[in-house]
Formats: structure tokens, C-alpha cells, sequence
């Protein structure tokens, strides 16, 4: 069997695909939370079963958006990126 160039094309571009996926999973978004005094309440809520959407909004009061850096994504789903530690 001959392969084309057409088929080695197709092949290169999905051994790039895949290496783009698989390099992509590593990367970590945002440092965990942190496992302190400040933070154990939110801990408890989430082993109690509690909603993470519920949790996140406890994180406005000490970590409101305007304070956040520039480059932070203006969403409320802090739990996305930065896991429990």
C-alpha cells in the first residue's frame, strides 16, 4: 500500500492535534487554595456535600474583582482554576 501525500499530510496534522491536546492537559490555570485558617469554612461546606457554585460565592468577600490582576478571567467560577489545596 502507497501512501499520498495527501495521506501523510492528514497524518502530520493529527499527530499535531494530539500533541497539542496531550501538552495542553498539563498545564495548571491557577494556584490551589490555600489549606489555612481563612480557608477552612469553604472546606467544610464542599465535604458536606456543598454546591461549588453555592462555595464560590464566599470568595467575593475577601477576594473581590476589582482587586483581582488584569489579566484575570471576569467570571465568578474561582473553583475552575484553583483548586482545594
Amino acid at each position: 500500500m502507497k501512501f499520498s501525500g495527501k495521506d501523510l499530510a492528514f497524518a502530520a496534522a493529527a499527530v499535531a492535534v494530539l500533541v497539542v491536546v496531550v501538552l495542553g492537559t498539563g498545564k495548571k490555570l491557577g494556584p490551589d487554595v490555600p489549606d489555612d485558617n481563612d480557608h477552612q469554612a469553604f472546606f467544610s461546606q464542599l465535604a458536606q456535600g456543598g454546591k461549588r457554585v453555592e462555595v464560590e460565592k464566599g470568595c467575593r468577600s475577601c477576594h473581590p474583582m476589582a482587586e483581582l490582576p488584569e489579566a484575570h478571567p471576569h467570571k465568578e467560577e474561582c473553583m475552575v482554576c484553583h483548586q482545594p489545596g
